[in-house]
């Protein structure tokens, strides 16, 4: 008993300490497995995420070219229209100076 008392006296706050340093690393190392789960979660969410953000990209940038193109289309169709009316005024000027000289 006495050597036991000794010992305690001796190694008492080194086994203290290592049995202190016991319990924070199993209790760590639980923690720890938890948050990788945690983020393997997250990083599994970011990859679907990703995933779907790449689709929607792609969609908008098709949607942008229709866009586009008809747009193209109907400067087209606006220009030619355009040119129409001009020629069509042209033509109305014509008509009236030819009327206004025939009038004098």
């Amino acid at each position: 008993m006495e050597q036991m008392i000794e010992m305690l006296s001796n190694f008492g706050v080194s086994l203290i300490i290592v049995g202190l340093f016991l319990y924070d690393w199993l209790t760590t190392r639980k923690s720890m497995k938890e948050t990788l789960e945690q983020n393997n979660s997250c990083l599994k969410e970011i990859q679907n995420t990703n995933k779907n953000t790449a689709k929607s990209l792609e969609l908008l940038q098709k949607s942008m070219d229709s866009q586009t193109d008809f747009l193209q289309v109907h400067d087209k169709r606006c220009e030619q229209s355009t040119n129409g009316i001009l020629e069509i005024n042209r033509e109305l000027e014509k008509i009236n100076i030819k009327l206004e000289g025939k009038l004098k």
